[in-house]
């Protein structure tokens, strides 16, 4: 479906002569006005910015353990790719990406800055709500306090990759 093209019909009027109507669709009127992105799109934009942040946080995960770091900080093994496991990580990172999307407009001079300081409410969320429900303690203490900076590290590329994909999508303007 092509939602740029316009149907004409030839329509008749009162006197008999033929008019050539134009119908637009709701996308095209919305892309000639050129006007600013409704909180719904910009938080629909977020959820998939949010996915490849979680994204990179895997990524990141192997990248440590590959690195020896993981290892290190008494981690055995990185976040598993297969299914259904990959897919816990990338929904999470899109429902805060929803949250994201929510203050992106207000946030959008200092995008990145505004990215990089976002990790810290799924990071507090994780550390004070899912470990301890977990057992893990607050802040994964019970399995000690290198997991806690592993979980840092590997949280870390979340927000300003998240905020480097709105960019992208989103474009000059919210």
């Amino acid at each position: 479906m092509n939602t740029t093209k316009m149907s004409q019909e030839i329509k008749t009027d009162a006197g008999g002569t033929d008019k050539q109507g134009r119908e637009v669709s709701t996308m095209e009127k919305e892309l000639n006005t050129m006007g600013a992105l409704t909180v719904s799109q910009r938080v629909a934009i977020c959820f998939a910015a949010g996915v490849i942040g979680a994204a990179a946080v895997v990524v990141c995960s192997y990248v440590l353990f590959g690195l020896g770091v993981s290892g290190a900080l008494g981690v055995k093994a990185p976040l598993p790719l297969k299914s259904p496991d990959i897919y816990k990580p990338l929904f999470w990172g899109g429902l805060w990406g929803l949250l994201f999307g929510l203050f992106i407009k207000s946030a959008w001079k200092r995008l990145y800055l505004a990215g990089f300081l976002y990790v810290l409410a799924p990071l507090t969320a994780l550390f004070l709500f899912f470990l301890p429900m977990g057992g893990a303690g607050f802040f994964g203490l019970h399995n000690g306090p290198t997991f806690t900076v592993y979980l840092l590290l590997v949280n870390l590329p979340f927000g300003i990759v998240t905020a480097l994909a709105a960019r992208a999508i989103i474009g000059k303007h919210p």
